[in-house]
């Protein structure tokens, strides 16, 4: 039959691919099904999405399938496309990139990692002369993640952390979380950009005149590897157990936390309006009251400036980020 045909209901059949007794298990359809996830194409929203929706309902109806949700897709997520020369990659053009090189060159981590970081997975992307360039680029990322993390190890200093130390963790842990947020969005790209910073910042970090912090600098590596390694999970796998021979993978370690107190912002930039134009900007701590914020913005010398002496009609104050004065 054709291929749209047998593909509208092979989900159901992964639910329990070793059950005898009919196509679909029971309790395990019942159990896994709706499908959380659905990623394709275009076409596949067109075409697939419509036969598959359908044949559910059909094999409901005459009892092939237990009864479970008839919806039997939860969300659909619409990739974008590779292009070349403005069309789709297929066989039938003839114009496919056969991945092969890249493993031997740069290895299939770095290849993954370049379709992650091309951009916004909804996105097409147009394979052009420049593409290898890029490729080769994620490449010399996680070769130097490999040596700063195995060849370059740094010995760090024990003992109380100072403020450079503080001010690295905080990076560590708000790279935690945004690299979270930005893959539970979707946002793959922004999250191996950020990732990418935090190795950068390590890099400088490793450099101090005074020395790093070992638990900082162990912190950092460890934070690096779990973000990374769905993203490039053999070179993250081959370093943390080069670092950890004994115990668990990486890929057995749960996904890194956030302290919430070490992500807060330290200040805020306050702006200052005169009758609703921009004439000031302050940092201020993102717990400013009202009062102090209006004595701030009142006491601004740009702000004195606009007022030429008289005083103010009204103040508006949104603490910590607002505060207008209408002359």
């Amino acid at each position: 039959m054709d291929t749209f045909v047998d593909s509208s209901w092979y989900f159901l059949r992964f639910c329990d691919p070793w059950f005898e007794d009919g196509p679909i298990g029971g309790p395990a359809a019942e159990r896994w099904m709706p499908v959380d996830e659905y990623i394709g194409g275009v076409e596949h929203a067109i075409l697939h999405l419509l036969y598959a929706r359908f044949y559910v309902r059909a094999l409901m109806d005459v009892g092939l399938i237990p009864e479970i949700e008839r919806e039997p897709f939860k969300h659909y997520f619409a990739q974008g496309m590779i292009r070349m020369d403005g069309s789709k990659m297929s066989k039938s053009k003839g114009n496919l990139i056969a991945p092969s090189a890249y493993f031997e060159r740069v290895g299939a981590d770095a290849l993954r990692l370049f379709h992650l970081s091309a951009g916004p997975p909804e996105q097409d992307f147009d394979w052009t002369d420049q593409t290898d360039e890029f490729i080769d680029g994620c490449g010399r990322f996680l070769d130097k993640l490999w040596r700063s993390l195995l060849e370059e190890a740094v010995v760090g200093r024990d003992g109380p952390l100072g403020e450079e130390d503080v001010a690295f963790r905080r990076l560590i842990h708000r790279t935690i979380r945004a690299v979270s947020n930005e893959i539970e969005r979707w946002s793959f790209n922004t999250a191996v950009a950020h990732c990418r910073e935090l190795h950068n910042a390590l890099l400088r970090y490793a450099r101090l005149d005074d020395g790093p912090h070992e638990e900082v600098l162990a912190e950092a590596a460890d934070a690096l590897l779990l973000l990374l390694a769905p993203m490039a999970p053999h070179v993250t796998a081959e370093i943390w157990e080069r670092r950890r021979p004994e115990g668990p993978g990486v890929h057995a370690q749960r996904w890194p936390s956030f302290d919430p107190e070490l992500v807060k912002d330290q200040s805020v930039t306050m702006v200052v309006q005169v009758n609703g134009k921009v004439r000031d900007r302050i940092e201020v701590s993102p717990a400013i009251g009202a009062e102090e914020a209006e004595a701030l913005a009142l006491n601004s010398d740009r702000v004195l400036a606009f007022l030429a002496g008289a005083a103010p009609r009204r103040v508006v104050v949104r603490p910590p980020t607002l505060v207008n004065v209408v002359s």
